[in-house]
């Protein structure tokens, strides 16, 4: 795990070093740097040494010299693509993950991306034709960002690394914070800024040095099904706990045994179920708060006896002082208040280790949210009822109360009648969304359709895919993105690697394979991952309600001198819109926590990069 950062047309060793120094958190044990002898190119790479902490100094070149590689992340299955290259009479001489990445390029070129199994951000400068090539994973779990000048490219796993350079414009983009406003993120290609981007999952963009024109590729779309090659077979389902058990012990391969990051939920368990089967005495980690309604610690107290558990209770004082650490690090605006405690147990387990594992992307992996269900009940619905009768329905309902306690019923049915008059494509951001459509439109002063702000949605929504199967794209596109980029800067600021089994291309491609059928039942959650695990999970585990990681975020918003000492006025969206909304708020007369802690997090975000660009 590292950051990757680096210019091209132009050699700029003195901004790198700057972003190097601004991003020391993502790679504190070493900060190396690389200039082309035809002054080009410039490669900067802060490493955080999770394997081969000898010899796994970046930039690293391929056995042939030819390509110099900057890698951010984590490739699984390196060991099995560096069996098949050695096959091929191609030397290494590291036990590193970086120099197969490296070597995979030389031998496979472009192809190299379809055989990893892994998490990523890549860099590789072609020293023979002058080309830059820029990676990122199939479900994006590494970010880079990227911007063109007059004469250069610059990029960086962080936004504040490319704001740093003075000559990039940091105009901030109003359709980019409707979709802010919409996601409780901004998806990529997209960022706050016009003319600064990000690389989708599953792209690949090369930069070439002598016109600097760019060519973007897909090497995997996820809406195109499983991607089959010669390191990935279908796994039957006789062999998916066998299959399963190996994943976890690739994504244990490190220097330090990795911890466990643990909520109380199913996905977390079988990942400890599975990795303690493998090293019997690691530790664990999970977060207790005060309010009881958003505590899971109780779940994580019944899991085996000999796990070594760290179960830390923060109380509310405890929870703001670390909000306060957190914001000031802040360089992307991300809605999900978990962040707070993800930064906590990550800040535990640097302690422990420099790497660990958790359940991310099981919900999206076996259709394991709620929304599901609710999707589902709503095609069914709206074939039997008009659309004024739902129209009609919503009204009687009303809108969101507030309330302090975790998601209860009434507000999910309140959520459910008041979105399902809209078009099908459009429920799953509707629920998920922070402001209703004429809430968006009193924010931005102007008139906003639906279509306006879920015209990213026609790229998932096609007539030859189940509906349930567009549902589940929705979550990978517009909705895992913002967990994982919490995940990962949660877990980099403390300079801790952190690994998702359940985002493994085996697993993923394994989903994508089955009938849906076969994967989802009504208001049976994980239905398949309950039944093939059934024998490894105990009742109350396997039987517990769905539970998100979620934080009481009230806590801090509710405290108006702490908000008031944190907004600058002048960064938000719309001052008398926030001023509205957070009276609603304070009053109790309105749910509107979610859209308040939002503009919250994106004024932060912005005063951090402002502060950034005066570095």
């Amino acid at each position: 795990m590292c950051a990757i950062f680096g210019t091209a047309g132009i050699a700029n060793l003195k901004l790198i070093k700057e972003i190097s120094q601004k991003q020391i958190f993502r790679g504190p044990d070493e900060q190396n740097f690389y200039v082309s002898d035809d002054n080009l190119v410039c490669l900067g790479n802060n490493r955080l040494s999770v394997i081969d902490k000898q010899n796994g100094k970046q930039p690293m070149f391929s056995s042939n010299k030819r390509f110099i590689t900057v890698f951010n992340g984590c490739i699984y299955n390196f060991l099995e693509i560096k069996k098949y290259l050695k096959s091929k009479n191609i030397n290494f001489s590291t036990n590193s993950d970086t120099e197969v990445v490296a070597n995979a390029y030389m031998f496979f070129g472009k192809k190299s991306f379809n055989y990893f199994d892994g998490m990523w951000a890549i860099a590789i400068y072609d020293r023979e034709k002058k080309e830059i090539l820029l990676s990122r994973d199939y479900v994006g779990q590494k970010p880079l960002f990227y911007s063109k000048n007059d004469n250069y490219y610059i990029f960086s796993s962080q936004l504040n690394g490319i704001v740093l350079d003075k000559n990039c414009s940091t105009k901030v983009s109003r359709k980019n914070l409707k979709k802010y406003f919409t996601y409780s993120f901004i998806p990529a290609p997209h960022t706050l800024f016009e003319n600064i981007y990000q690389l989708e999952p599953g792209e690949n963009i090369l930069i070439n040095l002598q016109n600097l024109n760019i060519n973007k590729t897909k090497y995997w779309d996820l809406k195109n099904g499983a991607d089959y090659n010669t390191f990935f077979n279908k796994i039957p389902v006789s062999q998916f706990k066998q299959q399963f058990e190996g994943i976890i012990q690739q994504h244990s391969i490190a220097d330090k045994l990795p911890a466990l990051s643990l909520s109380g939920g199913i996905d977390s368990y079988i990942v400890m179920n599975y990795f303690t089967k493998l090293q019997e005495n690691c530790s664990s980690f999970t977060l207790g708060f005060e309010n009881k309604s958003f505590d899971e610690s109780k779940y994580v107290k019944k899991i085996k006896k000999k796990l070594n558990k760290q179960i830390y209770y923060a109380n509310d004082k405890e929870l703001i002082s670390s909000f306060l650490k957190l914001s000031k690090l802040l360089s992307e605006p991300i809605g999900d208040s978990s962040i707070i405690p993800t930064y906590i147990i990550h800040n535990k387990i640097k302690d422990y280790s420099n790497v660990s594992l958790g359940g991310d992307g099981g919900d999206e992996t076996f259709f394991g949210y709620i929304t599901f269900d609710a999707y589902y009940l709503a095609l069914k619905l709206k074939k039997i009822f008009p659309n004024f009768f739902l129209k009609i329905i919503k009204k009687i309902v009303g809108p969101s109360k507030f309330s302090s306690e975790y998601i209860t019923f009434l507000t999910k049915v309140r959520k459910f009648f008041n979105s399902i008059h809209l078009n099908t494509k459009y429920l799953l951001a509707s629920w998920m969304g922070c402001l209703s459509v004429q809430d968006m439109g009193n924010l931005f002063n102007e008139r906003i359709s639906e279509d306006d702000i879920y015209d990213d949605l026609n790229n998932i929504y096609s007539d030859n895919l189940d509906l349930m199967r567009c549902a589940q794209l929705y979550y990978f596109k517009f909705y895992l993105p913002m967990v994982l980029t919490k995940v990962d800067q949660a877990s980099m600021f403390n300079s801790v690697e952190s690994r998702s089994p359940f985002l493994s291309k085996k697993i993923i491609n394994f989903s994508l394979d089955q009938d849906v059928r076969k994967l989802y039942k009504f208001f049976k959650k994980k239905y398949f991952i309950r039944k093939i695990f059934s024998e490894d999970v105990p009742k109350e585990i396997l039987n517990r309600k769905k539970h998100g990681f979620a934080f009481p975020k009230e806590i801090i918003l509710q405290d108006k001198k702490l908000i008031e000492n944190l907004l600058d006025y002048n960064l938000l969206t719309n001052r008398d819109f926030f001023k509205t909304k957070y009276s609603n708020f304070l009053n109790k007369t309105e749910d509107c926590s979610q859209y308040i802690w939002n503009e919250l997090i994106l004024n932060i975000t912005l005063q951090n990069l402002n502060k950034s660009r005066a570095f």
